[in-house]
């Protein structure tokens, strides 16, 4: 007769936990969590020993890795439950296999939720899909497997996990835009480029949502910290879909308020910057005026792209 396994509920989008019956079980030490972690990772999988102790232990395992990884796994069967455990997490001849249902792993469920939003997406359904997303981006806790060891094949999978959540958040983003709901967005994706300075796609749409909360200097403060974080960290110029954008803030080009569904209101062109002539004549620079500079660079940028001949915009 099989045994019934009792439900527990494991974490990885976040620091790695196990809860059971409200209550979070003690998973032992940075070793049996690891050794945990890449169990979940193949979860109904069978995992060698061999491959188990390169996770645990990388290029340089003791001599003792197996009898280790058996007191582990030992000792993790006794905290999933002493009448389970070996059902649970079983040995059988290709190696060691820890037996999840689809609802008590919290992976699975983001991949479910984000599978049915962008269906929903595909079915012109937005506000399904926000919907879904959103539940999905919520069961992140923090940096998947966080506070675990990591080694090649780990590592490996943060990384992939990292950029499904992002990819998901974009998607999100994207709708709650092409759905007019700037204003709720603007303060999530200022979190978001802040942990990921380096994505152009985040500042986009950043920039996008200030401009048509009618905040455009700050969507071209946002064009400069973006650029200044590309060329400190990486020595690359924003590309080409963040610079015109940045002209488009620049000449209040109508298409950036352009909302599906709702009425696009006319804006005023902006006006050209002119220096000051009552500034002082020996200042040798603008300190503080980075946004003026930042409007003029791009304003340059246009004219020299303009033909000849050819009139500024009204």
């Amino acid at each position: 007769m099989r045994v019934e396994v009792p439900r527990v509920e494991f974490k990885v989008l976040g620091p790695l936990e196990a809860v059971a019956d409200g209550r979070a079980l003690p998973l032992g030490g940075p070793k049996q969590r690891t050794l945990l972690a890449t169990l979940l990772v193949n979860a109904n999988t069978a995992v060698s020993a061999d491959r188990l102790c390169d996770e645990i232990w990388g290029e340089s395992p003791p001599a003792s890795a197996h009898a280790n990884v058996r007191s582990y796994v030992a000792a993790l069967r006794r905290v999933l439950g002493p009448a389970s455990g070996e059902d649970r997490l079983s040995l059988g001849h290709r190696g060691y296999q820890l037996r999840v249902d689809p609802d008590e792993l919290d992976l699975y469920r983001f991949e479910d939720l984000v599978a049915r939003g962008r269906a929903a997406l595909a079915e012109g359904d937005q506000r399904r899909a926000v919907c879904n997303l959103r539940e999905a981006l919520a069961l992140w806790r923090g940096r998947a497997f966080d506070r675990v060891t990591h080694h090649e094949a780990l590592q490996i999978e943060v990384a992939r996990l990292e950029e499904a959540r992002l990819t998901a958040f974009e998607d999100y983003a994207e709708t709650r835009l092409a759905l007019g709901e700037h204003r709720e967005l603007v303060g999530q994706l200022l979190a978001q480029v802040e942990r990921d300075p380096l994505r152009e796609s985040l500042w986009a749409k950043l920039m996008v949502a200030q401009y048509r909360c009618h905040r455009p200097g700050d969507a071209l403060k946002s064009y400069a910290l973006a650029r200044a974080a590309l060329r400190d960290e990486l020595g690359l110029e924003p590309g080409d879909e963040l610079r015109r954008l940045h002209r488009a803030v620049l000449t209040r080009d109508p298409a950036l308020g352009d909302v599906p569904g709702r009425p696009v209101q006319p804006v005023r062109p902006v006006a050209v910057w002119r220096p000051d002539p009552r500034l002082p004549s020996d200042i040798a620079d603008f300190t503080g005026r980075d946004l003026v500079m930042s409007r003029a660079a791009a304003l340059l940028e246009l004219a020299a792209a303009r033909p000849a001949g050819a009139l500024p915009p009204a």
